[in-house]
């Protein structure tokens, strides 16, 4: 019987690169780069950060060096939430939120929650921008009222972050992005430390974007092939602020390190499969696609929440796992806070907070009437609990709009 030798030669992102490991060959000619030889040991971190400037991925030969699966795997690196996972499995929920102020009384205390995070995290990308580092204590500042708003009272938050005018959209995304983890750990029953975790993660996991610059972050244009690898190589860059970061958890690295995983193994820097993604890092990655889609960005118009989670729910068991993809659907409601939609009747309005017992029927503030004109004072109406004029004839709603359709500007009614 013929003995096949065994395949000794890996790809690895050069993100996941050390010490010990013998590079055999590159993801472009040897002598596009400064390298002298072609195959060597990497000696230091000097040669490590070489690499990743010239290479987005190498081979290693396992035979000559160091095996990359005992980073890349190891358990102080990619480590897991395995409450959480079981929490997946069962379906069970370790903590019972409940509304405390309803979405009005919250609304106050949630914007300035918002706009206070906003400003602060201008001050703290400019600073990493800069050459700073991360300020943890001044990341808790930022994250605490909107965890504790949320706690409280999700659907105001949620209002304001999907319709306020948002100047920056590396910026804006992480305070978006921030929110809606809360939100979405919440649902989950996820503890404080958890949401907390969640919080800092996906506030900081672009922080990376900082050393990219702004003419290819902004271009609107399509990204050349060398634009598009300097945009991915954020997250090389992220994981290298954050691991320099003093008091900072792992499991909040390895957010800004896997939020781009997919659980197919189509995405990056790893290509992980399924499971292999922290539990945190999947969340992240829904949670980035799906803000991502419904704002507005240098390249591309936004589209409604409710397509986005359209394609989201697609996705499932391809892109995303399954069982994350459906508590996600559960969380947002099937036309999520902020959507712009159209009635049976003809009437147009925005959804302003959810019902939890039937996602179809959230509240809604109706600003054109079945002619598509303005009503002369806005009327919010629970599809729940309808006022006795809809008796015969009770609203439902038809489907989701995009942003501005019927001349209808979302961000103008930002409270």
């Amino acid at each position: 019987m013929i003995q096949l030798e065994a395949q000794t030669e890996k790809k690895i992102s050069t993100v996941y690169l050390q010490q010990g490991m013998y590079v055999s060959s590159l993801d472009r000619p040897w002598i596009d780069t400064p390298f002298l030889l072609q195959g060597f040991i990497i000696k230091d971190e000097d040669e490590i950060a070489l690499l990743k400037k010239y290479c987005e991925h190498v081979y290693i030969d396992t035979d000559k060096g160091v095996d990359s699966a005992h980073f890349v795997n190891d358990a102080s690196r990619l480590k897991t939430n395995e409450r959480l996972e079981q929490c997946l499995v069962d379906e069970t929920k370790l903590v019972e939120y409940k509304d405390t102020k309803t979405a009005s009384e919250e609304m106050p205390v949630a914007k300035m929650a918002v706009e206070d995070a906003s400003s602060r995290v201008v001050s703290i990308m400019e600073s990493v921008k800069s050459g700073q580092s991360v300020d943890v204590e001044h990341v808790k500042d930022v994250v605490e009222p909107i965890v504790e708003s949320i706690i409280r009272n999700p659907d105001a938050l949620m209002w304001l972050t999907q319709l306020r005018d948002k100047d920056s959209y590396t910026y804006s995304h992480s305070v978006d992005n921030c929110a809606l983890a809360i939100t979405f750990g919440r649902h989950m029953g996820l503890p404080r430390t958890d949401l907390d975790t969640l919080a800092m993660g996906l506030l900081l996991m672009d922080v990376g974007k900082m050393k990219i610059p702004d003419e290819v972050l902004n271009k609107t244009d399509p990204l050349t092939e060398g634009e598009f690898k300097l945009v991915r190589s954020h997250v090389q860059h992220s994981v290298e602020i954050l691991e320099k970061t003093e008091g900072l958890d792992i499991d909040i690295i390895n957010i800004a390190l896997t939020h781009h995983e997919r659980f197919d193994g189509s995405g990056y820097p790893g290509g992980l499969v399924g499971t292999e993604t922290p539990v945190y890092g999947r969340i992240a990655a829904i949670i980035d696609c799906y803000d991502a889609m419904t704002s507005n960005r240098p390249y591309g118009k936004p589209v409604s929440p409710y397509k986005a989670l359209q394609e989201i729910y697609n996705w499932r068991n391809s892109l995303f796992q399954e069982e994350l993809v459906e508590q996600f659907l559960q969380c947002l409601g099937v036309f999520p806070t902020g959507t712009l939609v159209e009635m049976h009747s003809g009437e147009v309005g925005i959804v302003m907070a959810q019902n939890k017992t039937r996602r179809m029927s959230p509240q809604v503030m109706l600003l054109l009437n079945k002619n598509k004109k303005p009503f002369p004072d806005y009327q919010i109406v629970d599809l729940i609990n309808q006022p006795a004029e809809y008796n015969d004839n009770p609203l439902t709603i038809l489907r989701g709009l995009d942003p501005g359709e019927y001349g209808v500007d979302p961000t103008e009614f930002y409270l």
